[in-house]
């Protein structure tokens, strides 16, 4: 993708019809995630995968959080997913959610996403902050700046809605490294289910 294109580009919240492609954009970006690798099963793991995020994303629309998407026309070329304070995270995940989950992928996994939320919690307050839950740019954007264009706009949208921070949970190195050249600085450690994440915080001011 070229410039132009990019530069055509258009972010929006997502509609209920949308969910399935975002899930799969999803799918194929986190599918080799340390986290979900280490807790979810390896037999059907790619299955495991699309069902807890299938869950997680039918959970977030129910909830009306804000669910962003970067597209060229009608084509989704980006997606994220963030949590506002109103969102019950760890032990007070709501039972429904609980229920799904353990039956698309497990009670296990579904206990170890709640304990790395609780892990979060403890040492980061979301009032009036944003949990990026989920970044990614389908396959054939990627390297385009698409990713860069969508955490743009995520930053201008957090001011727009008077939100003092925004924070992620990355396990990846060169995706730290992303983040920090975004302003993002990592603040603390979260070790769960033997694999430990850095939770970078949006220091910078909006672009």
């Amino acid at each position: 993708m070229d410039a132009a294109t990019t530069a055509t580009a258009q972010a929006r919240q997502l509609r209920a019809d949308e969910l399935r492609l975002a899930n799969s954009v999803l799918l194929n970006a986190y599918l080799d995630d340390p986290f979900f690798r280490a807790v979810l099963p390896s037999d059907d793991y790619e299955q495991k995968l699309r069902a807890a995020l299938r869950e997680e994303l039918q959970e977030l629309w129910q909830r009306q959080q804000p669910l962003i998407g970067i597209f060229v026309g009608e084509a989704m070329v980006a997606v994220a997913c963030l949590l506002n304070e109103h969102y019950p995270l760890g032990q007070t995940r709501f039972w429904n959610w609980r229920l799904k989950m353990a039956l698309g992928s497990g009670w296990k996994p579904a206990r170890q996403w709640m304990a790395r939320e609780d892990a979060f919690l403890d040492r980061f307050n979301l009032r009036h902050n944003w949990l990026l839950q989920f970044i990614a740019v389908a396959p054939a954007y990627q390297r385009s700046g698409f990713g860069d264009l969508l955490l743009q706009v995520l930053v201008q949208h957090s001011v727009e809605q008077n939100i003092s921070g925004i924070a992620t949970l990355v396990y990846r190195p060169e995706l730290i490294d992303w983040f920090c050249r975004h302003q993002f600085s990592p603040v603390f450690e979260v070790n769960e289910a033997e694999v430990v994440g850095s939770v970078c915080v949006y220091s910078g001011s909006a672009v």
